[in-house]
């Protein structure tokens, strides 16, 4: 059988039905496409590839599916870098909404900001990627550049908020920075001015 009219009637289909979104390209060492009513599919395994706008991922395997490819999950070895945003994620398990720009992240990870000279890790990631929040959780540890600087902060979970520039801290938090220790219930830093909140139970200890 002539497998060539078939894979031209795919590229054809994906061609169309890329169209109406975000364009996006993939490719993988196996790839396994389903069509049938009600489920649309495309498994990548073996150096699985996907760029979709800025952002551009490489895993073990992934899976893109829903209208127009909407979703992509991924597992395995994983990276995520936007050069858009300035962000490089690496982690193990992954599902994005490329519609919604929603990334989230059950697994252990480490995202690098290299335009805020922001890094953290953490065992969850909910990434609201139009809003510019980063909803971090399970002992998170966070270390930012503020006056040149290293600001270390760690607590039970971290909000970030990139727009406004505001990390909050909740749970056991705790932030070093130029010497002088900050421990409270909740801490919120302005990285916009580096202005230090404690809320709750509060210890510190200040040099000079």
């Amino acid at each position: 059988m002539n497998k060539r009219p078939l894979a031209l009637l795919f590229m054809a289909f994906l061609s169309l039905s890329l169209l109406f979104s975000e364009t996006i390209s993939f490719s993988g060492g196996e790839s396994v496409l389903i069509m049938r009513e009600g489920e649309k599919s495309v498994s990548l395994k073996n150096e699985a590839v996907v760029t979709t706008g800025s952002i551009h991922i490489n895993a073990d395997e992934m899976t893109l599916s829903g209208d127009n490819w909407k979703t992509i999950s991924a597992k395995g070895d994983i990276n995520i870098s936007d050069a858009e945003r300035g962000i490089e994620i690496n982690t193990e398990s992954i599902w994005f909404d490329r519609e919604d720009e929603i990334l989230v992240i059950s697994s252990w990870f480490e995202i690098d900001d290299t335009k805020e000279e922001l890094y953290a890790q953490a065992g969850s990631l909910n990434y609201d990627m139009k809003n510019e929040k980063l909803e971090m959780g399970m002992q998170v540890t966070l270390f930012k550049i503020a006056e040149g600087e290293v600001m270390k902060c760690t607590s039970e979970s971290v909000t970030y908020d990139k727009a406004s520039g505001l990390l909050t801290l909740k749970g056991g938090a705790y932030v070093v920075w130029k010497g002088d220790e900050y421990r409270a219930q909740i801490i919120t830093v302005d990285t916009k001015d580096n202005t230090i909140t404690l809320s709750g139970r509060i210890k510190g200890t200040i040099n000079g």
